[in-house]
């Protein structure tokens, strides 16, 4: 596994072990993932839920969010995270909780008003079995994420109204098997360059077929 680009481009970090029922965004979708939102980085404080690797929120890092908070609830698995951040030398900005997040979701609360940008890409087995709580976390984020934060979330099936609140204030894409929906909660539409048709809110019921080999 490798940084797509920024601060850190190129840079190899560890993936799961191969006995592991860990399975990390590829490089392709989380480059194509930050060819949408990665022009919203700078500045923010990033959000990784289910981190995993950590990658997503690495990622998020190395394109200039200020600070990155990863949220596991495997105890090994926050050790690679641990092991990742060090190799790209982020300690200093980052802090990892051992911890579920749906109940992590329950009791945040945004320590200022500033925009973040929240990643969710939970093991596909959640949008199956915890169909209920994917979306009241969804909800939650929703109702408590300051002015102009974005959602990112990443399933292996149809993301519909049963798993995102306010269905039609999402832009979803299709990258082979792979879905990602994202969401900008409120504000102005990001500038030039920030993702054809994230305007604020979202587009109304968009589900677009990309090219995975951008």
């Amino acid at each position: 596994m490798r940084i797509i680009a920024g601060q850190r481009r190129g840079h190899k970090i560890d993936g799961p072990r191969p006995t592991s029922d860990l399975r990390p965004t590829s490089d392709m979708v989380r480059e194509s993932l930050f060819n949408i939102v990665g022009d919203l980085m700078p500045g923010r404080l990033a959000i990784d839920l289910f981190a995993g690797t950590g990658a997503v929120g690495l990622e998020a890092l190395s394109r200039g969010a200020e600070r990155a908070i990863f949220i596991e609830k495997d105890r090994e698995t926050v050790g690679l995270i641990h092991r990742n951040i060090a190799t790209l030398r982020y300690q200093d900005c980052t802090q990892v909780r051992l911890t579920d997040a749906y109940r992590w979701a329950r009791t945040f609360q945004p320590a200022e008003q500033a925009p973040v940008a929240v990643f969710l890409d939970p093991p596909y087995r959640e949008y199956e079995i915890r169909r209920r709580q994917m979306k009241q976390l969804l909800r939650l984020l929703v109702e408590k994420l300051p002015a102009d934060s974005v959602i990112a979330v990443e399933a292996g099936r149809d993301l519909d109204r049963e798993i995102l609140p306010d269905f039609e204030s999402w832009d979803i894409r299709r990258y082979g098997e792979t879905k990602i929906a994202i969401r900008v909660l409120s504000g102005p539409a990001p500038g030039p360059g920030a993702g054809e048709g994230l305007a604020s809110g979202g587009v109304a019921g968009t589900d677009r077929e990309e090219d995975a080999n951008v």
